[in-house]
């Protein structure tokens, strides 16, 4: 089963067949940023995945978007990733939950969860959820939540590992040590969270990118089971 897989912020896909499967990921969330000393952020959440059956009209054109990389920021706080979308709304991968920015000194940043809200499609899947941050004083930050695929949810992660993302879905990046937030694995990995060892402030995470991948059914005059398909 031929298919075209889609990594640019936004594509024109022209129909080649009727009958189609939309298969879509988002970004990674952002971690939170660590302004505090001594303070550690939580890992964020991956991206969702969906997919669905769509009857397209052949030779018509259909607007992929891909949800793009976010890059965190000393005062990134709850920043969700970027959705990816077939047709608008027709079927939406929402990007992964960002973990809350730590402010205050000797304080452990909030694990933040994947989650199905909000995803539009036959089959919602979340992603892996990010990791608190570790004891504080201690590192690293949490690690990230890995990315859902086309077959399981993203794996959690745990204290500082990122948790592994389900083909072909990124893994969660492990958190940052006396450093800004993680970057996860393309697609849809979540961040590893910042850590603050001192009085420099920790931007949050940059996210990873999502995926868009439509597989299509050639026409064909062969006879299954009886049916003509």
């Amino acid at each position: 089963m031929p298919n075209q897989i889609f990594t640019a912020a936004s594509t024109s896909h022209v129909a080649k067949v009727r009958h189609n499967r939309v298969l879509l990921i988002g970004a990674g969330g952002v971690s939170g940023a660590a302004t505090g000393s001594t303070s550690n952020t939580g890992g964020s959440a991956g991206g969702q995945s969906a997919q669905s059956r769509r009857a397209l009209v052949p030779g018509t054109g259909y607007t992929v978007v891909v949800g793009q990389a976010t890059t965190g920021q000393t005062t990134s706080n709850n920043v969700a990733g970027n959705d990816t979308t077939f047709n608008a709304t027709d079927v939406i991968a929402k990007g992964g939950a960002g973990s809350p920015l730590v402010s205050a000194a000797n304080t452990t940043g909030a694990a933040v969860n994947g989650s199905t809200t909000g995803g539009v499609g036959d089959t919602v899947r979340a992603g892996g959820n990010g990791a608190q941050g570790s004891a504080v004083g201690a590192t690293p930050g949490g690690g990230g939540g890995g990315s859902a695929g086309w077959t399981a949810v993203g794996s959690n992660a745990s204290a500082g590992t990122g948790g592994g993302g389900n083909a072909p879905g990124g893994g969660g990046a492990n958190g940052g040590s006396a450093s800004a937030g993680t970057t996860g694995t393309n697609p849809g990995g979540g961040c590893g969270g910042a850590q603050a060892n001192n009085t420099t402030d920790r931007a949050g995470g940059t996210t990873t990118r999502g995926q868009a991948q439509i597989d299509w059914i050639p026409p064909c005059t062969g006879i299954l089971l009886g049916v003509g398909i």
